[in-house]
């Protein structure tokens, strides 16, 4: 509760709420705090970089047309991050440009290292996905997501190599880059981490934040809030297990109803 000043304090300005999502906006909760308004005003305006080296706009980036009217946009780490391209490629079939498209969905991809690292990145993924950088990390801190070289706890699902083999392919990835003009120094800040976040008709509406080195959602996962969002159905569908346990559990959607006795979670 805000407190008038006195005389002898000095004034402070008031912080900047978060936004907050609306209850009938037909989403899970975020386990995170979404950015407030102000971090999310000063992000639209920031530059974002294609693989050709164009600056463009956030904003622009996330504009509705008229076959999409969402977003996803996935944050990853830096470009010779095992671990995130094990994620990227751990996203198809399940997500993909095709099935996305069905929900008015698209998905990009945006990392922090330099342009010239994106075309060797892309190439070594085969991704159809386009991918773009913050090589400034400005809207990585807008959003509030974290720098840190922890691990997760337990290996989640998607991480399918192992160290060796990341770390032959970073090497790989190395000399790719190389070829192309990139440097080892080009390849992004090495702790930083990121999330993946939920954008519907230029308004944030749903978001994660990586809390370790591993800590993307999964496939499952993603498309669960993407096919959930996208039907806009408010909170039945929950009800109806169309979102999955795991998901509820992990990021807080509503409890699954109980019909005749028997809990629905959409598991099996």
């Amino acid at each position: 509760m805000a407190v008038a000043a006195t005389s002898n304090s000095k004034s402070k300005a008031a912080p900047a709420k978060p936004m907050v999502q609306s209850p009938l906006n037909g989403l899970p909760p975020s386990p995170s705090e979404l950015p407030s308004q102000s971090e999310w005003d000063k992000a639209l305006s920031l530059p974002i970089v294609d693989v050709d080296g164009q600056i463009h706009s956030f904003e622009s980036l996330i504009r509705p047309d008229d076959e999409i009217d969402t977003v996803l946009v996935i944050f990853i780490r830096n470009f010779f991050c095992g671990l995130c391209k094990n994620y990227i490629e751990s996203l198809s079939p399940l997500i993909t440009p095709e099935t996305l498209k069905s929900q008015r969905t698209r998905l990009i991809i945006i990392g922090c290292g330099g342009y010239s690292m994106i075309k060797p990145y892309a190439e070594d993924l085969k991704t159809s996905f386009s991918i773009y950088t913050d090589h400034s990390r400005a809207i990585f801190k807008a959003f509030r997501m974290g720098r840190t070289l922890q691990g997760p706890a337990k290996k989640p699902a998607y991480v399918k190599t192992t160290v060796v083999e990341m770390g032959l392919k970073a090497f790989k990835h190395v000399v790719k880059s190389a070829m192309h003009g990139g440097a080892l120094w080009e390849a992004g800040d090495m702790s930083q981490v990121g999330g993946e976040w939920f954008i519907r008709n230029g308004k944030l509406e749903w978001g994660h934040r990586m809390p370790d080195t591993a800590g993307h959602m999964s496939a499952e996962e993603i498309w669960d809030v993407v096919k959930f969002r996208s039907e806009g159905h408010e909170e039945t569908l929950v009800k109806e297990g169309v979102v999955r346990a795991g998901t509820m559990e992990r990021y807080g959607a509503l409890e699954p109803s109980i019909a005749e006795g028997t809990a629905r979670c959409g598991c099996s």
